[in-house]
Parts: C-alpha cells; sequence; structure tokens
C-alpha cells in the first residue's frame, strides 16, 4: 500500500499520485505492522521512518527474541550494483563487535525484494532527547556519557570502519548498567556509507543530494565532508571526521547550544569551513581551559591539526579533569588513517524516543571512499562453537576490545622515514595452490599518506614500529635476543618467485605469506589472529592443526614456518586491508590461557577478556625490535626483551596492511 504525505489516504501500489492533491505518494511503512517478515518475524509496530526505509519493533517467531528491523525503500532495492555493495557494507556491519555499538545480526532478502537488516534492540532514548530534556551537561557529564563512544570509534577506526554521521540523535542511552549508569550505544555505524553508494551515479561520484535530501547532518559535517580539500590532498574521509563530528557533539551538550547555527545549507558550509567556535569555556564557565582546548582542538578546520584517534582526545579530555588513565585505554595505532566505512545500521525503540525516527532526519553524506570487506578464517574444520552466545561484552572504556586487538596506551605512530624494503629470494618457495590453504580475507584499511603501495609494519606491545623501538621493560642496554622473524611472501621477486621480506614493505592485495620464525632458545609459539566476525582466534596452540603444523614447539637456531606445508598460505584479501597478529613466544609451554591446550578456535568473550589480562600480566616484557640485513639475502625483524623478562613469555604484535 502507499499513502499520501499530505492528505494521509492509502492507494493500491500501482498508483504513484495522490488523485486528491497531486502530492508523490509514499510506501505506506504501517502497512507491515502486525505481519510476518519472511517467514521468521513478527512485525509489533513501528519505531519511526528516515531515508533509509522504516524500522521496527519485532519479534523471532520460534526464539522468542526482541529485536529491531529496518526496512529499505523500494527505491533502493531496485539498483543491482547498489545491492551488491550494500550487503557487502551490511556484512562489515554484522562483523564488528562492539559492547558500546548496537550489533547488525543479519541481512536479508525476501522472496519479493524486500530488503532488510535485523538488528539490536535497545530500549532507551538518545541523547538529543536527554539534552532537550534536561538541559546542558556538565563537561564530567558529557565525559562519562561520550567515553564509550570514543571506545566505539577507536575499534572502528582501527578497522577502517567510519562513522560518518555522529550526532546526539545516533547515540543511545540504554537501560542503566552495573553502575547505575546508562549504558551508551552508536547507532549506525557505516549507515551514511551505504547512503553514499545508494546516491553514487554510474561513474562513480556521487551527488550532493539523493531523492532531495542532504547528504549529511549538516550542524556536525567536518569541513572535508562538505567538500573542503585537506592541505594533505587527499579526499577520501578517514575517522578525523568522526573526531570532528564527536567534537561538535561535546561543545552542543555542555554549552546547551550548537557552535554552528546557520539557517542554509550555504551559511553552514561557510561556518563549518571558515569561522571558528566561541570558545567553549566563554560559553559554559564551568569548562577549564584544558578541556576548552581539547574540544576545540578536535574541531579544527584541517584534519592533520585534529586528534589522531579518538582515544588520543579522550585522553585528553580525561586529563583536563583530573580523572586517572585508563590502564591499557588507548588511541589506535593506525599510522595512516583508514578512510572506508562499514555498514552498520541501528535503532532504538521504547522510553522517550526511537532512533528510528530521530537518527535518520536530515541523514545523508556523499564521499567516494572504499568500503570494508568482512573478515573471515577458514580451516578445513569449523572452529568449536562459542559459549557465551555470542553476547557482546558489557559496558566498556576505551581499555576493552572490539572483537579486535586493542590498540595501545598513548598515540604513538610507527615512523614513515624507515630502511628501505627489504627482499631475498626465499628459498624454492612454493607458489601459492588452488588448494584449499588457510586463507584470511582482510578487512578493508585505505591508508592516507603512505605514498604509492601499502605497508607492511611489524609492532611491538607498545605499538611502536618494529625498526628500532625499546620496549616497557627495560633500555636497550639490557635488552636480550629472544628471536628474529620474518614474512615469505608468494609471488614477489623479480621473477615471480617468493621472497623473503622484512621492515616496512610494500604488499599488495591478494597476495599469499608465511610466517617465519628462527628462536635464539628452545620454546614454544602461539599466535593469535582474525577468527569469524573479527573476534581474536587461536591460530596456533598446544593442539595445532596437523595441516598447518605439526606441533609449536620450537628449536633454537632451527627454523619454524606457519603455515607449513607447500600448499598453506595466509592469503590476504584482494581488497584494501589491515590486519594484526598477536605472537607470543614462551620458553616455557603455556597451560594458562586454558585456550592454548584446545584447537583453534574463536575466542569466547569471557576468553577475550582471560587473553586481554593474560598480556596486561606480561606489558612490563615489552621487546624492542629492529631490522637486521636490511640490504643483503637474509633480512628479518630481531625481537629483544628485557634481559630480566628471558624465562616470560614475550608478546608482540604483528600487522600487515595491503593495498
Amino acid at each position: 500500500m502507499k499513502y499520501c504525505p499530505v492528505c494521509k489516504s492509502q492507494f493500491d501500489d500501482g498508483v504513484s499520485f495522490c488523485p486528491k492533491d497531486g502530492e508523490v505518494l509514499e510506501d505506506d511503512a504501517t502497512s507491515l505492522v502486525d505481519s510476518v517478515l519472511d517467514g521468521q518475524y513478527h512485525i509489533e509496530s513501528m519505531l519511526g521512518k528516515g531515508g533509509m526505509g522504516a524500522v521496527y519493533c519485532a519479534r523471532h517467531i520460534l526464539l522468542g527474541d526482541k529485536v529491531a528491523i529496518k526496512v529499505l525503500p523500494p527505491q533502493m532495492r531496485n539498483n543491482a550494483e547498489w545491492l551488491r555493495r550494500f550487503r557487502r557494507e551490511g556484512q562489515a556491519a554484522r562483523r564488528f563487535r562492539h559492547p558500546n555499538a548496537v550489533t547488525v545480526y543479519d541481512l536479508r532478502t525476501t522472496t519479493d525484494g524486500l530488503v532488510y537488516m535485523v538488528m539490536e534492540f535497545v530500549e532507551g532514548y538518545t541523547l538529543d532527547a536527554e539534552l532537550k530534556r534536561r538541559g546542558r551537561f556538565s563537561p564530567l557529564e558529557a565525559f562519562t556519557v561520550l567515553e564509550p563512544v570514543m571506545s566505539v570509534l577507536n575499534a572502528a577506526h582501527a578497522m577502517g570502519v567510519v562513522h560518518r554521521d555522529l550526532k546526539p540523535e545516533n547515540i543511545m542511552l540504554g537501560k542503566p548498567g552495573d553502575d547505575g549508569l546508562p549504558v551508551t550505544k552508536l547507532l549506525d555505524l557505516g549507515i551514511a556509507k551505504m547512503r553514499e553508494v545508494a546516491g553514487a551515479d554510474a561513474s562513480g561520484t556521487t551527488a550532493l543530494t539523493m531523492a532531495g535530501q542532504v547528504l549529511g547532518t549538516p550542524f556536525y559535517m567536518s569541513p572535508e565532508q562538505w567538500g573542503e580539500v585537506p592541505k594533505d590532498g587527499n579526499t577520501e574521509i578517514d575517522g578525523r571526521a568522526d573526531i570532528y563530528s564527536l567534537s561538535v557533539v561535546f561543545y552542543e551538550i555542555v554549552a546547551g547550544r550548537r557552535p554552528f547555527t546557520g539557517l542554509t545549507l550555504q551559511e553552514l558550509r561557510r561556518e563549518h569551513v571558515t569561522v571558528s567556535p566561541r570558545p567553549l569555556n566563554e560559553v559554559a564557565p564551568d569548562v577549564s581551559e584544558a578541556f576548552n582546548r581539547a574540544i576545540l582542538r578536535a574541531m579544527s578546520k584541517d584534519r592533520d591539526e585534529r586528534q589522531a584517534t579518538a582515544g588520543e582526545l579522550a585522553a585528553e579530555l580525561r586529563a583536563s579533569l583530573d580523572l586517572p588513565a585508563l590502564a591499557g585505554s588507548s588511541p589506535s595505532l593506525n599510522v595512516a588513517s583508514g578512510a572506508q566505512s562499514s555498514g552498520q545500521s541501528s535503532q532504538t525503540s521504547g522510553g522517550t524516543s526511537g532512533a528510528g525516527s530521530t537518527s535518520e532526519n536530515m541523514d545523508r553524506r556523499g564521499t567516494s571512499a572504499d568500503v570494508i570487506a568482512p573478515t573471515i578464517i577458514t580451516v578445513d574444520a569449523p572452529p568449536r562453537p562459542r559459549q557465551d552466545n555470542q553476547q557482546p561484552l558489557a559496558a566498556t572504556s576505551l581499555a576493552q576490545p572490539a572483537s579486535t586487538t586493542q590498540p595501545p596506551q598513548t598515540p604513538s605512530f610507527p615512523s614513515l622515514n624507515q630502511p628501505a624494503p627489504s627482499y631475498a629470494p626465499a628459498a624454492e618457495a612454493p607458489r601459492r595452490s588452488s588448494k584449499t590453504p588457510l586463507i584470511i580475507a582482510i578487512a578493508a584499511v585505505l591508508l592516507i599518506g603512505a605514498g604509492v603501495g601499502v605497508w607492511f609494519l611489524m609492532s611491538n606491545r607498545s605499538g611502536v614500529s618494529s625498526t628500532s623501538t625499546a620496549g616497557a621493560g627495560g633500555a636497550t642496554a639490557s635488552a636480550k635476543e629472544a628471536l628474529g622473524y620474518w614474512l615469505e611472501v608468494a609471488e614477489a621477486g623479480p621473477n615471480g618467485e617468493s621472497a623473503r621480506v622484512a621492515g616496512t614493505v610494500p604488499l599488495s592485495s591478494g597476495q599469499s605469506f608465511k610466517f617465519h620464525f628462527k628462536p635464539v632458545r628452545d620454546g614454544y609459539l602461539y599466535i593469535i589472529g582474525p577468527g569469524e566476525e573479527n573476534a581474536p582466534s587461536t591460530f596456533l596452540t598446544n593442539k595445532p592443526n596437523g595441516d598447518f603444523a605439526k606441533t609449536n614447539e620450537v628449536k633454537a637456531g632451527s627454523e619454524f614456518t606457519f603455515p607449513a606445508g607447500d600448499d598453506n598460505w595466509i592469503e590476504l584479501d584482494k581488497k584494501p586491508g589491515t590486519e594484526i597478529y598477536t605472537i607470543i613466544f614462551s620458553p616455557t609451554r603455556l597451560s594458562e590461557p586454558a585456550f592454548f591446550g584446545e584447537d583453534a578456535a574463536d575466542l569466547t568473550a569471557t576468553e577475550q577478556k582471560v587473553f586481554e589480562d593474560f598480556k596486561n600480566k606480561y606489558k612490563a616484557n615489552a621487546p624492542e625490535t629492529a631490522v637486521l640485513g636490511g640490504g643483503g639475502t637474509d633480512p628479518l625483524v630481531s625481537v629483544k626483551i628485557p634481559q630480566a623478562a628471558e624465562n616470560e613469555p614475550v608478546i608482540f604484535d604483528v600487522r600487515i596492511e595491503h593495498k
């Protein structure tokens, strides 16, 4: 059924214009209420309607689970290319997990062409509604509410996911948690990218408008989202656009009014691009100079002058409020900020407002960044099922991970001024086989400012580049070598042969590689990498998969390859991407955490927490790394540890980025 938005009369689907007033008819979103969608979900009520479709409260018929469902409008269902890209976005959103981000459970299409997303149902109200109800927030209250949002952004940006439409209407205050405070949830992560895809023309460019609506929420859009070219010359939108938008939200809820109030799009664009806002501590006297300075820095016109990560912004605000630093909290280590977004949609319900109605008004924006691909790991035997019902972790600070390896405490960026790439032919290394190997499809990340190619970076637990760094546990003079490692990259040599690489080297999407380790002493290796839904997964344990490794025991001076075998390789996705592998070398076999003694599998939420505790226990053993033999035939990364920690596990990250 269709209805007239003016006279509210209903008509058959075949009618396009209202015979009474000539208005263009719209789909009657309420017609789905009390129906069964796709034979699985009973639609109980409509929560709201916006440019990306209608949002409903529904219940799974068999399981009884209460969910929110977003049904896309017809004009978005008839474009085959858009649907393919939307599906890719939706799958990426489905694989992003964070306790403070609304979870996307499924993306489906009915037999009659209805496209919809199934999402977590959150009872509560939006930050916008709370601001209208109670008035302005104190700086501490604002930080308490928005710190979880910075945690989500920190994790999302590390995966190349950019929100692009941060505003109070997209921040949900749910039911109180264990601490008695409302749990903050971020809505519509990545949905703006989907709208951009929907608005793209055949040439791949994106129009400013789609269906007559603005692409974005103008009050919160960064200068680069208005089309202003950053000083770095790169027009791709990255996570620093979210930092700008979040600073505008901070300003609004602390001051009680927006920093920019133009009445037309032209006025708003001029203000965002050229006008400096009035200092926050002049508008709100209870704001300290340090708090004001952090917010105004985040609102800088050029993104290079903003905080590099959401974690850095959180750390500055926390310090300005004289709050203790969070152990393990961190901004994201991302040398060149990812510029893609992933499709994570959301909704809300109950309480004082439904995000279905408020989160999508004027909800349009256009950029040209690529989409993020899902992260998948395939092995011969599927991993054991999760034991925690795949529920997200509890409400978290920046210290908790979001189904990916959590970045370090302070904004420490590997330098791009590193030794030249180190290549050497690999000894009779086989080319990638067409047989079923260990395959990793890595989440896409667009590198900004890295020049041509993409970079393979080895970073230690402190998040510092492996070329020459000192760990937290001791000075260089007292460090002792633990092992060396390098990558064997298939078909990377000048004649198509495999090549041995170390240091900062260009890798291409679709290439295959292996890890090679050479320990100085006997010991055991463990590898944690990205598994299903980007959750940390055990790759190498005390019970390795026989096809990829017979044992995880390594011998002093002997080379250990993972995955072993001519046909087993780790294959980079054909789309640009980044991934982090955590390597643990221990002189003794580890029995704790318990999953080190089990088959390879995704880590449950509980196991992830145990793993974080395990890493924190040995944080003082952070190694220093250096590239050796860069100009020769045997380049490797040397890993050294504090001499006092030589009998304890050493933990470091290997970060791979490719394009």
